[in-house]
């Protein structure tokens, strides 16, 4: 499984393409940087970029959803809007889909942003606005979260 760490903004030319950052690339020390990813609709409005390899996983899960529940219709048909396997440039970018172009309200400036097993990318303004600025806010919600581990 591929491990992305670090934050980025770069800009979004005017054919929907973003650079992936090389060290995005480059997960686990591997000379060979990864060439094909998956994009889909991610939550609180940003984009979901996959390793190939690992979008394996959650394509399991979304065949696994029973097709009965309304719900489960309903995720699995809104998540998969846009969605699409993409192919790295020479020069490291990805094309973005006009659909999640317009779901994560992305313009000229996109941010990169690792979260572990995927790449998220936001406009900036989203962005900012969903993370925990506070300190005060961020120790309470990290107790929440971790718990006493």
């Amino acid at each position: 499984m591929a491990t992305f760490l670090g934050t980025e903004t770069y800009s979004i030319d005017d054919k929907n393409r973003v650079v992936v950052p090389a060290n995005m690339r480059r997960v686990g020390g591997s000379k060979t940087p990864l060439t094909k990813f998956v994009l889909m609709r991610g939550l609180d409005g940003c984009v979901w970029l996959y390793a190939e390899e690992d979008w394996k996983r959650l394509e399991d899960l979304l065949q696994r959803l029973s097709t009965g529940p309304r719900e489960h219709r309903a995720f699995a048909r809104t998540a998969l809007v846009g969605a699409g396997k993409v192919a790295v440039d020479g020069q490291g970018r990805i094309t973005i889909t006009p659909s999640l172009m317009g779901h994560a309200d992305l313009g000229k400036d996109a941010v990169l942003h690792g979260q572990v097993g995927r790449i998220e990318i936001w406009s900036p303004q989203r962005f900012q606005s969903a993370l925990v600025t506070d300190s005060a806010d961020y120790d309470a919600l990290a107790e929440k979260v971790l718990g006493g581990q």
